[in-house]
């Protein structure tokens, strides 16, 4: 039943006042967010990291750290430039991607250590140097310090963007600059002032901040722009709502990459762990040991190739420190590795508009002003308490798609509403004297929760030659199995298989190159080369088959399809890179060596095996790690060179029955004999093979070509292979 019309009268007034001095109350005060809903929000971010939602740390970067124990070494409280030398010439033979100080080198030293590090600099040739400046709100003058480097490159290091919107931006002056001495050397420069919060904490990063009329970038975005190659005078900004960074040809970007930002041009940091586990941690004490062990070197520039190193001093009473959202205390390199990771990873916080959260505010408002009109006030309670939760819900929901919502301001302003709402009608109905006190202890907002929780990135068009080692698999028969099943139960089959092949495969150190319907290509030791990547092919490929039988298990319980898959392995030279056009391409490698891996694969299906490897791959193997057989010589269709193919079948530390151990003795002596022409002989080992194996078709096929010979008519360099007529 609703109320009366008069009463339905005051409740529409009620509520509409309510919601213009919200309204109103916001447009005064210039945004709906406040403090408290950062605060929420970073237990959303601690949740969110704990769950998985949050934030993916990028592979390819990593702190390289000068701790207590650099100054044990110095053995002196002032960086030693002749140490940092001899660490930037290391760093210079491992080829990383970038170095980033996060130190500035202001003041002149003893002069032979500066010239060791302005070489070393020069040497590395990847080095970011930064610049800090004295940060205001209001527009200064600005200019460089008359003979400096950056006065000479002002043009190239900072540029007049395009702007869109009303912004308040961050304006610098009083600049903390690099010694010329090493400036020169330096690849790039950006800032590194890092901008905290009212409450002290750093959630926000100024991407840009103003000197003058021109506009200069941090230190993140130099890196990332060089990275890509894009100028820094093409980026664009929208005020509150985007810095943009176009994709245009020459340039490694495939689109344009859109970066939220609020009217000052910050960042909200994506922070993608606590100090302790975002990104890999070197001493450069423990970087100079490992590296004068040449046994390491390789290991060291597999680790380093590639990656974004930040180089930073955390060492106690010299390290800035500062408040996270995860954790206090954290040194502040942390904030310039996560925004840098944020872009690598192409994720970022966008945050909802104000006219947005209006419109939630509204339909709140409307949601419970209905039902404030029934006259059973359960049907009030329940609206609300629903109400109420769904905010929290879409708050949580926003923030694990990396959207922030003012989870705060809206229930603050909610509750404005429901609370003035329950007053006006306590005020209009006597009676109801103690439903103002019910409506308050039963609708203050539920507690938040807490939370908390990291691809490719070779973008340029082309292949280099590299030895790796390449696998196929495919199951057998499918395609005639595929023919009896309806497709829901077929591709349920399929993705559990898939799933659990390809988790094997990455286990193993190797990457999924395609998937071939129900086959896998996948390749072991590209991009990043590994020393044993030809182990690692075969520990997969046994490991596939061993998983393949615990999901027929599985499968045959619920009544579904068994099937085998055979796998194909061959190790060589190949040509791996994105191929493709200028706007589709794919990382996968091309060559002879990947046709003979896939020819591999087919082979299976005479010898009615599982897993078959090349002699390449075979020679490469660790000995007594796997057991592996001589299993024929053979010459794949299109291809006139015979290659020596072997079985494997297990692993050397699993034991097998003395009847198996017999049976491979047999029948490799079997083989050989065969090489060296003592047919018969062979024929004896590989029939008494056959009364252990009935059914092995190796020794089959072996007795069966010894009984085609015409060995009177073989010719002098006779090789005992046999040419197969099928892929």
């Amino acid at each position: 039943m609703l109320r009366s019309k008069k009463f339905l009268k005051l409740i529409l007034l009620l509520h509409a006042g309510l919601v213009l001095v919200l309204i109103g109350f916001w447009l005064v005060r210039g945004t709906v967010w406040t403090s408290w809903d950062f605060q929420v929000l970073d237990r959303f971010h601690k949740r969110a990291l704990e769950e998985g939602k949050g934030p993916v740390a990028s592979p390819r970067l990593l702190y390289l750290l000068i701790t207590d124990d650099a100054y044990e070494d110095f053995g002196r409280n002032a960086l030693d430039r002749g140490y940092m030398a001899r660490v930037n010439r290391i760093l210079s033979m491992l080829r990383p991607e970038a170095v980033m100080f996060d130190i500035i080198f202001a003041r002149e030293g003893n002069a032979e250590m500066d010239k060791k590090f302005a070489r070393s600099l020069r040497r590395l040739r990847t080095a970011y140097l930064p610049i800090a400046f004295h940060i205001s709100d209001s527009p200064q003058p600005f200019q460089w310090k008359p003979g400096t480097v950056y006065e000479k490159k002002n043009e190239k290091i900072s540029a007049k963007l395009e702007e869109r919107g009303e912004g308040l931006p961050f304006y610098g002056d009083q600049p903390v600059l690099q010694n010329d001495l090493f400036a020169r050397k330096a690849r790039g420069t950006g800032h590194i002032n890092a901008h905290n919060d009212p409450d002290g904490v750093y959630r926000h990063f100024p991407l840009v901040i103003k000197l003058g009329e021109r506009f200069f970038p941090s230190m993140p975005l130099r890196i990332y722009l060089d990275y890509v190659r894009v100028p820094f005078d093409s980026v664009h900004i929208e005020w509150g709502r985007a810095l943009t960074i176009p994709a245009f040809k020459g340039s490694l970007l495939d689109e344009a990459v859109v970066v939220p930002i609020d009217e000052r041009g910050q960042v909200y940091v994506p922070y993608s762990g606590t100090w302790e586990n975002d990104f890999p941690k070197v001493a450069v004490t423990r970087l100079r040991e490992l590296f004068a062990d040449e046994d390491m070197q390789g290991n060291l520039s597999e680790f380093f190739g590639g990656r974004f190193v930040m180089l930073g001093d955390v060492s106690q009473g010299i390290s800035d420190i500062g408040q996270t959202p995860l954790e206090e205390n954290v040194p502040l390199i942390a904030v310039h590795a996560s925004v840098l990771n944020g872009f690598l990873e192409n994720r970022f916080y966008d945050r909802w508009p104000d006219w947005q959260v209006y419109g939630v505010v509204i339909g709140f408002s409307l949601l419970v002003g209905a039902a404030a009109c029934f006259r059973r006030l359960w049907i009030y309670y329940v609206t609300g308490a629903v109400s109420f939760a769904a905010i929290l819900v879409l708050a949580w929901w926003q923030f694990t798609r990396f959207s922030l919502f003012p989870i705060t301001s809206v229930t603050a302003a909610c509750l404005v509403v429901f609370v003035g709402l329950v007053v006006g009608l306590q005020v209009s109905l006597a009676r109801h004297g103690a439903f103002i006190r019910t409506a308050f202890s039963r609708y203050v907002p539920s507690q938040v929760v807490e939370q908390l929780l990291e691809n490719p990135d070779l973008l340029r068009l082309g292949g280099e030659e590299r030895e790796a080692t390449v696998l196929f698999s495919d199951l057998e028969g499918f395609t005639t199995v595929s023919e009896t099943m309806p497709p829901p139960n077929l591709a349920s089959l399929l993705n559990e298989y898939l799933t659990e092949m390809t988790r094997i495969v990455i286990e193993n150190g190797g990457i999924i190159d395609k998937y071939l319907g129900d086959g896998i290509m996948a390749e072991f030791g590209i991009p990043l080369a590994s020393p044993n990547h030809a182990d690692q092919a075969v520990r997969a490929a046994l490991a596939m088959q061993v998983a393949l039988r615990t999901l027929n298990a599985e499968w045959e319980k619920q009544g579904r399809v068994q099937v085998n898959c055979r796998i194909g392995i061959h190790t060589g030279m190949l040509v791996a890179g994105n191929l493709g056009s200028d706007q589709v391409f794919d990382y996968t490698v091309i060559g002879d060596s990947v046709n003979l891996a896939s020819r591999l694969e087919g082979v299976n299906k005479l010898y009615r095996t599982q897993v078959i490897i090349s002699e390449k791959t075979f020679s490469l193997l660790t000995p007594e790690v796997f057991r592996v057989r001589p299993l024929d010589i053979i010459k794949v269709k299109g291809k006139n060179e015979p290659v020596r193919i072997y079985e494997v079948y297990g692993h050397e530390v699993k034991p097998i029955t003395e009847e198996d151990i017999e049976y491979y003795r047999l029948y490799e002596e079997g083989f050989q004999a065969y090489l060296n022409r003592e047919f018969a002989q062979a024929a004896e080992f590989f029939n008494r093979a056959l009364k252990l194996h009935p059914d092995d078709a190796p020794c089959l096929n072996m007795i069966s070509r010894i009984d085609r010979l015409q060995v009177e008519r073989l010719p002098a360099d006779w090789d005992g292979s046999t040419a197969l007529d099928f892929k």
